[in-house]
Protein backbone atom coordinates (compact mmCIF):
# COMPACT_ATOMS: atom_id res chain seq x y z
CA UNK A 1 0.00 0.00 0.00
CA UNK A 2 1.29 3.62 -1.12
CA UNK A 3 2.80 6.09 1.88
CA UNK A 4 -0.18 8.13 0.17
CA UNK A 5 -2.95 5.53 1.38
CA UNK A 6 -1.38 4.91 4.54
CA UNK A 7 -1.33 8.93 5.21
CA UNK A 8 -5.08 9.78 4.08
CA UNK A 9 -6.27 6.24 6.26
CA UNK A 10 -4.38 7.78 9.43
CA UNK A 11 -6.13 11.50 9.10
CA UNK A 12 -9.30 10.21 8.66
CA UNK A 13 -8.59 7.98 11.73
CA UNK A 14 -7.97 10.29 13.86
CA UNK A 15 -10.72 13.04 12.63
CA UNK A 16 -13.48 11.05 12.54
CA UNK A 17 -15.24 11.66 15.78
CA UNK A 18 -17.04 8.55 15.39
CA UNK A 19 -13.33 6.63 15.98
CA UNK A 20 -12.67 8.22 19.33
CA UNK A 21 -12.84 6.47 22.73
CA UNK A 22 -16.52 6.77 23.86
CA UNK A 23 -16.11 5.52 27.47
CA UNK A 24 -12.60 5.75 29.97
CA UNK A 25 -9.74 3.99 28.75
CA UNK A 26 -7.33 2.01 30.42
CA UNK A 27 -3.60 2.40 29.47
CA UNK A 28 -2.21 -1.32 28.86
CA UNK A 29 0.70 -3.31 28.14
CA UNK A 30 1.12 -5.63 25.43
CA UNK A 31 2.63 -9.11 25.28
CA UNK A 32 2.06 -10.03 21.84
CA UNK A 33 -0.30 -9.89 18.84
CA UNK A 34 -1.59 -13.12 18.03
CA UNK A 35 -3.45 -12.54 15.16
CA UNK A 36 -5.08 -9.30 13.04
CA UNK A 37 -7.66 -9.36 15.97
CA UNK A 38 -6.82 -10.89 19.39
CA UNK A 39 -4.01 -9.76 21.22
CA UNK A 40 -2.20 -10.66 24.70
CA UNK A 41 -1.84 -8.30 27.76
CA UNK A 42 1.21 -8.50 29.82
CA UNK A 43 -1.12 -9.53 32.97
CA UNK A 44 -2.45 -12.49 31.28
CA UNK A 45 -5.58 -11.40 29.70
CA UNK A 46 -6.25 -12.41 25.72
CA UNK A 47 -8.36 -9.68 24.03
CA UNK A 48 -10.52 -9.64 21.02
CA UNK A 49 -10.78 -6.94 19.38
CA UNK A 50 -14.52 -5.56 19.13
CA UNK A 51 -16.30 -5.11 15.70
CA UNK A 52 -13.38 -6.59 13.58
CA UNK A 53 -13.14 -10.17 12.09
CA UNK A 54 -9.38 -10.50 10.42
CA UNK A 55 -8.62 -13.70 8.23
CA UNK A 56 -7.28 -16.40 10.43
CA UNK A 57 -3.62 -17.51 11.02
CA UNK A 58 -2.66 -21.32 9.92
CA UNK A 59 -1.97 -23.78 12.57
CA UNK A 60 -0.20 -27.16 12.71
CA UNK A 61 1.00 -27.11 8.96
CA UNK A 62 -2.31 -25.03 7.66
CA UNK A 63 -2.19 -22.25 5.28
CA UNK A 64 -3.36 -19.21 6.44
CA UNK A 65 -5.92 -17.34 4.88
CA UNK A 66 -4.96 -14.04 2.50
CA UNK A 67 -4.12 -11.28 4.05
CA UNK A 68 -4.22 -12.86 7.55
CA UNK A 69 -0.11 -12.49 8.17
CA UNK A 70 -0.42 -8.98 7.08
CA UNK A 71 -2.96 -8.16 8.98
CA UNK A 72 -1.30 -9.79 12.35
CA UNK A 73 2.16 -7.84 11.33
CA UNK A 74 0.10 -4.64 10.41
CA UNK A 75 -1.46 -4.82 14.07
CA UNK A 76 2.10 -4.90 15.07
CA UNK A 77 3.25 -1.76 13.40
CA UNK A 78 0.44 -0.24 15.31
CA UNK A 79 0.82 -1.34 18.56
CA UNK A 80 4.68 -0.89 18.56
CA UNK A 81 4.15 2.60 17.34
CA UNK A 82 3.63 4.26 20.95
CA UNK A 83 1.07 4.25 24.04
CA UNK A 84 -1.93 1.85 23.49
CA UNK A 85 -5.37 2.72 25.76
CA UNK A 86 -7.79 0.00 25.68
CA UNK A 87 -12.05 0.74 26.15
CA UNK A 88 -13.86 -2.48 27.41
CA UNK A 89 -16.43 -3.44 25.35
CA UNK A 90 -20.11 -2.95 26.94
CA UNK A 91 -20.02 -6.55 27.48
CA UNK A 92 -16.65 -7.05 28.47
CA UNK A 93 -15.97 -11.12 28.33
CA UNK A 94 -16.85 -13.46 24.88
CA UNK A 95 -18.14 -17.00 25.14
CA UNK A 96 -14.17 -17.87 25.00
CA UNK A 97 -13.35 -15.88 28.52
CA UNK A 98 -11.44 -13.00 26.64
CA UNK A 99 -11.99 -9.67 26.97
CA UNK A 100 -13.92 -7.57 24.71
CA UNK A 101 -12.46 -4.03 23.97
CA UNK A 102 -11.24 -1.64 21.54
CA UNK A 103 -7.44 -1.01 21.18
CA UNK A 104 -6.31 3.23 20.83
CA UNK A 105 -3.23 4.86 19.47
CA UNK A 106 -1.40 7.51 21.67
CA UNK A 107 -3.24 10.10 18.58
CA UNK A 108 -6.69 8.49 19.86
CA UNK A 109 -6.86 6.98 16.72
CA UNK A 110 -8.97 3.44 16.94
CA UNK A 111 -6.54 0.37 15.91
CA UNK A 112 -9.56 -1.53 14.07
CA UNK A 113 -10.55 0.83 12.24
CA UNK A 114 -7.25 2.05 10.93
CA UNK A 115 -7.27 -1.81 9.65
CA UNK A 116 -10.69 -2.34 8.70
CA UNK A 117 -9.69 0.93 6.41
CA UNK A 118 -6.27 -0.53 5.07
CA UNK A 119 -9.20 -3.21 3.93
CA UNK A 120 -7.31 -5.73 6.68
CA UNK A 121 -10.66 -7.25 8.24
CA UNK A 122 -14.31 -7.24 7.87
CA UNK A 123 -16.75 -4.57 10.26
CA UNK A 124 -18.87 -6.88 12.19
CA UNK A 125 -21.78 -5.39 14.40
CA UNK A 126 -22.24 -7.83 17.33
CA UNK A 127 -24.78 -6.19 19.84
CA UNK A 128 -24.07 -4.58 22.50
CA UNK A 129 -20.88 -3.71 21.91
CA UNK A 130 -21.84 -0.76 18.96
CA UNK A 131 -20.37 1.91 20.45
CA UNK A 132 -18.20 2.24 17.67
CA UNK A 133 -19.94 0.49 15.18
CA UNK A 134 -20.60 3.34 12.84
CA UNK A 135 -17.01 3.98 12.83
CA UNK A 136 -15.79 0.98 12.02
CA UNK A 137 -18.92 0.88 9.08
CA UNK A 138 -17.35 3.64 7.47
CA UNK A 139 -13.39 2.40 7.86
CA UNK A 140 -14.82 -0.39 5.96
CA UNK A 141 -16.79 1.53 3.20
CA UNK A 142 -12.82 3.36 2.86
CA UNK A 143 -10.92 0.00 2.06
CA UNK A 144 -14.03 -1.26 -0.33
CA UNK A 145 -14.50 1.93 -2.48
CA UNK A 146 -10.72 2.10 -2.93
CA UNK A 147 -9.73 -1.46 -3.16
CA UNK A 148 -7.68 -2.32 -0.41
CA UNK A 149 -6.28 -5.47 1.16
CA UNK A 150 -9.56 -7.90 1.03
CA UNK A 151 -11.09 -5.49 -1.19
CA UNK A 152 -9.12 -6.08 -3.81
CA UNK A 153 -10.70 -8.87 -5.34
CA UNK A 154 -14.76 -9.71 -4.59
CA UNK A 155 -14.41 -11.43 -1.24
CA UNK A 156 -18.34 -12.02 -1.20
CA UNK A 157 -19.32 -16.15 -1.52
CA UNK A 158 -22.78 -16.90 -2.93
CA UNK A 159 -24.26 -18.86 -0.62
CA UNK A 160 -24.95 -21.64 -2.96
CA UNK A 161 -21.28 -22.38 -2.71
CA UNK A 162 -21.15 -22.19 1.28
CA UNK A 163 -19.84 -25.59 2.50
CA UNK A 164 -19.19 -25.48 6.38
CA UNK A 165 -19.68 -23.22 9.65
CA UNK A 166 -17.26 -20.19 10.55
CA UNK A 167 -17.10 -16.37 9.30
CA UNK A 168 -18.50 -15.62 6.45
CA UNK A 169 -19.30 -12.86 3.53
CA UNK A 170 -22.01 -13.95 1.25
CA UNK A 171 -24.83 -13.26 -1.30
CA UNK A 172 -27.69 -14.68 -1.60
CA UNK A 173 -31.76 -14.54 -2.51
CA UNK A 174 -34.15 -14.95 0.60
CA UNK A 175 -36.59 -18.00 -0.57
CA UNK A 176 -38.63 -18.00 2.47
CA UNK A 177 -39.40 -16.60 5.95
CA UNK A 178 -41.22 -18.95 8.34
CA UNK A 179 -41.98 -17.86 12.48
CA UNK A 180 -40.56 -20.47 14.82
CA UNK A 181 -41.14 -19.47 18.27
CA UNK A 182 -39.25 -16.24 19.38
CA UNK A 183 -37.51 -16.11 16.54
CA UNK A 184 -37.88 -15.35 12.20
CA UNK A 185 -36.20 -17.98 10.01
CA UNK A 186 -35.27 -16.48 6.70
CA UNK A 187 -34.00 -19.34 4.12
CA UNK A 188 -31.11 -18.51 1.35
CA UNK A 189 -31.42 -20.01 -1.88
CA UNK A 190 -28.36 -22.46 -0.62
CA UNK A 191 -27.74 -24.39 2.59
CA UNK A 192 -28.37 -21.00 5.15
CA UNK A 193 -31.23 -19.80 7.00
CA UNK A 194 -30.69 -16.50 8.87
CA UNK A 195 -32.24 -16.84 12.38
CA UNK A 196 -33.35 -13.46 13.57
CA UNK A 197 -34.09 -13.77 17.44
CA UNK A 198 -37.14 -11.35 18.85
CA UNK A 199 -35.14 -9.70 21.22
CA UNK A 200 -32.97 -8.64 18.49
CA UNK A 201 -35.85 -7.20 16.84
CA UNK A 202 -35.32 -3.53 18.59
CA UNK A 203 -32.26 -3.46 16.24
CA UNK A 204 -34.41 -3.52 13.05
CA UNK A 205 -37.12 -0.89 14.46
CA UNK A 206 -37.52 0.57 10.92
CA UNK A 207 -37.11 -2.52 9.02
CA UNK A 208 -39.89 -5.42 8.05
CA UNK A 209 -38.04 -8.42 7.47
CA UNK A 210 -41.24 -10.52 6.86
CA UNK A 211 -41.67 -8.81 3.70
CA UNK A 212 -37.90 -9.47 2.16
CA UNK A 213 -39.13 -12.61 0.17
CA UNK A 214 -37.34 -12.82 -2.56
CA UNK A 215 -34.52 -10.09 -2.36
CA UNK A 216 -31.03 -10.38 -2.97
CA UNK A 217 -29.33 -9.97 -0.27
CA UNK A 218 -25.54 -9.64 1.21
CA UNK A 219 -24.71 -10.86 4.61
CA UNK A 220 -22.14 -11.72 6.76
CA UNK A 221 -21.45 -12.99 10.34
CA UNK A 222 -20.76 -16.25 12.01
CA UNK A 223 -22.06 -19.40 10.29
CA UNK A 224 -22.91 -22.29 13.09
CA UNK A 225 -23.29 -26.02 11.40
CA UNK A 226 -27.01 -27.23 12.98
CA UNK A 227 -27.74 -30.12 15.20
CA UNK A 228 -30.59 -31.61 13.41
CA UNK A 229 -29.77 -33.21 9.62
CA UNK A 230 -33.55 -34.02 9.15
CA UNK A 231 -35.46 -33.96 5.58
CA UNK A 232 -35.41 -30.56 4.40
CA UNK A 233 -33.93 -28.34 7.46
CA UNK A 234 -31.06 -26.24 6.12
CA UNK A 235 -27.88 -27.48 7.62
CA UNK A 236 -26.15 -24.15 8.37
CA UNK A 237 -27.57 -21.07 10.21
CA UNK A 238 -25.90 -17.39 10.73
CA UNK A 239 -27.95 -15.54 13.60
CA UNK A 240 -28.86 -12.00 12.10
CA UNK A 241 -28.35 -9.59 15.16
CA UNK A 242 -27.60 -6.46 13.66
CA UNK A 243 -28.80 -4.45 10.20
CA UNK A 244 -25.23 -3.79 9.85
CA UNK A 245 -24.59 -7.72 9.34
CA UNK A 246 -27.06 -7.44 6.08
CA UNK A 247 -27.33 -5.18 2.86
CA UNK A 248 -30.84 -5.40 0.89
CA UNK A 249 -29.18 -5.36 -2.88
CA UNK A 250 -32.94 -5.64 -4.84
CA UNK A 251 -36.37 -3.45 -3.76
Amino acid sequence: MSAFFLSAICQWAVADTRCQATASTESIQLARVIDGDTVELADGRRVRLVGIDTPEIGYRGEPSEPFAEAARDRLRELVAAGEVRMQMGTETKDRYGRTLGHLFAADGSNLEARLLAEGLGFALAMPPNLALWSCQQAAEAVARQLGLGLWSADPIMPVRQLRAGGFALLRGRITGIDRAGEQLLIELDGPLVLRLHDADRAYFADQYPEVWHGREIEVRGWVIERGSRRSGRKPLMLPLRHPGMLRLLTP
